[in-house]
């Protein structure tokens, strides 16, 4: 069944991120042959095939990465890449140009990891067209499998994106599959949400753009934040130190602080070059979670965290 070959192929994707980043973050050829055409292989989309996706697709004179053909062997989307961990946002305006050009609904673009997808034609604003935005690394396989659903080949050869509302084949993992998210889930905004001893760690944190990250312990919410940061363009190399004080880094490149001292734990931020001092209390979290999205300019109230109903 779909669902069942779709969480497979997330589940390796995810061990492949996790095993081989680096590796495949130096080079956009490695990163489409290891996570970006598998995936599009279990979603209907051939990449072999010519009668079905048209690689490095000719668009006035440039190229398109992928061209994904619909029932009329036209292209019904095109598909950016960028290799692992390269901020999406540096290409988002060339693909939406790319996608005014060839005159197609749908536009999408992926690091292998993080996967955008936007309805170009009919909206003025792009991020008024975003359909799906998801990281395969930060969301669970099953909740991933049912938003990828958009790039399924029916729906997209046909112009007519659907996502399931909830899964159509249980795993066969024997793991139950996760239910829809306004069921189980309570939202409130950062900018109400005060850490305090008493206060139980979220469960989850979701970002403007709809995407989702797990958070197992208190300091995920830096780490996803720097991550969210970081593929939005809005966090980069050059603007880190903005984020220190003369004595301490929040998070840099070199596990060192000003001072000369050695972060006291030290944990990279998947898909970037950082490294996160998770030395931080439920509160330090919060606190310094809310100053990162403030000085990149988030609106805190459109950032949500959550508990997870049993």
């Amino acid at each position: 069944m779909l669902l069942d070959d779709l969480i497979e192929v997330i589940e390796m994707l995810r061990q492949r991120i996790a095993n081989h980043g680096p590796t495949l973050s130096v080079s956009e050829a490695r990163t489409r042959a290891a996570l970006i055409d598998p995936l599009l292989q279990v979603l209907g989309w051939d990449t072999s095939d010519p009668s079905i996706v048209i690689p490095e697709y000719d668009v006035s004179g440039r190229k398109t990465d992928y061209a994904l053909l619909g029932e009329n062997s036209l292209p019904a989307a095109i598909l950016e890449a960028k290799k692992l961990g390269e901020p999406l946002q540096l290409k988002l305006e060339q693909m939406s140009d790319n996608a005014i050009r060839v005159g197609v609904k749908f536009a999408g673009i992926t690091d292998g990891d993080q996967w955008e997808l936007y309805e170009v034609l009919t909206h003025d604003v792009l991020d008024e067209g975003r359909i799906l935005s998801l990281r395969i690394s930060a969301t669970p396989p099953n909740l991933c499998a049912l938003k990828l659903l958009h790039l399924w080949r029916p729906n997209l050869a046909s112009g007519q994106v659907e996502s399931a509302g909830e899964p159509v084949a249980v795993p066969s993992s024997g793991v139950d599959p996760v239910p829809p998210v306004s069921k189980t889930i309570d939202w409130v905004p950062l900018s109400k949400f005060v850490a305090k001893k008493t206060t139980n760690r979220p469960g989850l944190i979701r970002f403007p753009d709809g995407s989702e990250h797990r958070l197992q312990v208190w300091y995920d919410l830096v780490l996803q934040t720097v991550e969210w940061l970081w593929s939005k363009g809005a966090l980069n190399v050059d603007s880190i130190s903005t984020f220190s004080t003369s004595d301490r880094h929040l998070f840099h490149t070199d596990a060192v602080h000003p001072s000369g001292k050695p972060f006291f734990s030290p944990k990279p931020v998947a898909g970037t070059p950082l490294i996160v001092e998770t030395n931080m209390s439920s509160s330090s979290s919060a606190k310094k979670t809310k100053a990162l999205l403030s000085r990149c300019g988030q609106d805190l109230s459109r950032v949500h965290l959550s508990s997870e109903r049993k």
